[in-house]
């Protein structure tokens, strides 16, 4: 049983890595796959949807069926989706700093610059890591971290997005990895509603605003 899981998490692996090279020009954020009666269900999440889909949908369809053939999918039905805020996307923030930093930008700057961006897009949390040789012989870590960000159990599993880059620089290669809290509820969160009741005599009042998150454990 052991085996089984480690091959099916490997041929997820190897589908996503041919999905993230053939549709980086679409602005690839990943995929979901699902088993359906009639088959396997394949999601693409990207920027540029019309890019995938191709004109009457040609392209699209050549996909589905290089999609069957290299990786022995049982009737593949793909399924592209647009991405409305790139900002939440952990794969995309991570790819947008590798590039900027083979283009020359300061890493610090990079992780400050991206961090609120995500964060003003309406994240709860994110956390950016890069590391390798920057700026010096020696390889560094350096983490930018703001809001909430569940890191364990299913709300981490199922809720945070992550997403890995990396780029080839003159010292050496350097990695950048992102996870972002979008901005949803988790299941450990208990909300209370209470309701005054109206009067003609009585005016209404509506609080606003809520208390800000502590860092997530």
């Amino acid at each position: 049983m052991d085996k089984l899981f480690v091959k099916r998490a490997m041929d997820l692996a190897e589908l996503n890595g041919y999905l993230e090279k053939e549709l980086e020009h679409a602005g690839y954020g990943g995929m979901s796959l699902s088993r359906v009666p009639t088959g396997t269900r394949i999601t693409l999440y990207v920027e540029r949807p019309g890019a995938v889909i191709g004109k009457k949908g040609k392209s699209v369809q050549e996909l589905t069926d290089e999609l069957g053939k290299r990786f022995k999918l049982e009737n593949p039905q793909v399924e592209v989706v647009g991405i409305e805020k790139p900002e939440l996307n952990a794969s995309i923030m991570a790819k947008r700093i590798a590039f900027a930093l083979e283009r020359g930008a300061h890493f610090r700057s990079l992780g400050y610059t991206f961090m609120h961006r995500i964060m003003e897009a309406g994240a709860r949390g994110v956390e950016i890591v890069i590391s390798g040789k920057l700026g010096g012989e020696r390889a560094k870590r350096f983490r930018f971290y703001q809001g909430y960000l569940s890191k364990a159990g299913e709300p981490a599993h199922r809720l945070v997005s992550h997403g890995f880059a990396y780029a080839k620089l003159k010292p050496g290669v350097v990695g950048v990895k992102v996870r972002i809290m979008p901005p949803v509820p988790t299941p450990d969160e208990i909300r209370i509603k209470t309701e005054t009741p109206k009067t003609e005599e009585t005016p209404t009042e509506k609080a606003e605003g809520e208390s800000g998150g502590a860092e997530g454990g």
